[in-house]
């Protein structure tokens, strides 16, 4: 008898040791790799700067630790920040500054926390991925590289990455040897859809940048939602944004049905010459 009272005090123990970890998981978000870069930039500048972060938020203890490295900026930061809040390619203020806590070099890496007091940092912003980092210098005062701090392991956020855009997909097909990418990320509470784009060796440089729809694979459809004023006119180039999903340009269950697509055109396929569908 007393082992088996043994046993099951064991199986109590171990019960309770579990939960008390499943509950511990389910209370901390993290994201690994977030990409600093120009691209992210409301204003585009052509430094080759990059960096990561790697995030992690603790819902219990309210606290949000972070790691983040920076790479061949253009010269030692003079800025370092988290700000909010806003979506990609919104700029807004300061909400925590550890600029003097980090080496004054071009490249670096720096650990370190805050806490999330509903405040400087408000949680529901937090998780619906509007607050940013921002490394500034002498070249780009306004920001060099920034990255969105950006939970996708949520039940309100549908993501893809590594979509293909190529002649290919085009209505009709082309045979231009282009090629792009495109990473996405649909916020259900918040109706943003956002997107980073990048594309390689068109045929000349862009003269429109769009998202078309409502059309499934195979066929065309308007533009929807125009970003060509904002991007650079180079044959290769990167670029970050976000678009409400407002019910009226962009539907959400269309969007969701895979029925909108990313266009670049130029001058030798003024119909468009890489597309890829958004697809989740």
């Amino acid at each position: 008898m007393k082992s088996l009272s043994k046993l099951f005090s064991l199986i109590v123990l171990v019960t309770v040791f579990s939960a008390c970890e499943d509950h511990k998981v389910e209370n901390v978000v993290s994201q690994k790799g977030l990409p600093l870069s120009a691209a992210q930039e409301s204003v585009f500048n052509s430094s080759k700067a990059w960096g990561s972060a790697d995030v992690s938020y603790d819902k219990v203890s309210k606290v949000l630790s972070y790691t983040v490295k920076w790479n061949d900026l253009t010269g030692n930061p003079t800025g370092a920040h988290i700000h909010g809040t806003s979506p990609r390619g919104t700029n807004s203020a300061v909400k925590h500054d550890f600029a003097s806590l980090i080496s004054k070099t071009p490249s670096g890496t720096f650990t370190n926390s805050v806490v999330v007091d509903g405040v400087a940092i408000n949680e529901t912003d937090l998780l619906n991925g509007l607050y940013y980092f921002n490394f500034h210098t002498p070249t780009n005062p306004g920001g060099e590289i920034r990255g969105q701090i950006e939970f996708y392991n949520q039940s309100h956020i549908v993501s893809k990455k590594g979509l293909v855009l190529s002649g290919a997909n085009e209505v009709p097909a082309n045979a231009s040897t282009a090629t792009g990418t495109a990473d996405v990320t649909y916020n259900k509470t918040t109706k943003l859809l956002s997107f980073f784009l990048t594309w390689n060796n068109l045929a000349g440089v862009p003269t429109g940048s769009h998202i078309h729809g409502p059309a499934p694979k195979g066929t065309n459809a308007s533009v929807k939602f125009d970003f060509f004023t904002l991007i650079p006119k180079t044959v290769s180039g990167s670029f970050s944004n976000s678009v409400v999903v407002d019910g009226i340009a962009i539907n959400e269950a269309d969007l969701l049905a895979g029925k909108y697509y990313f266009n670049i055109h130029n001058s030798t396929y003024p119909g468009g010459e890489i597309r890829v569908q958004i697809e989740f």
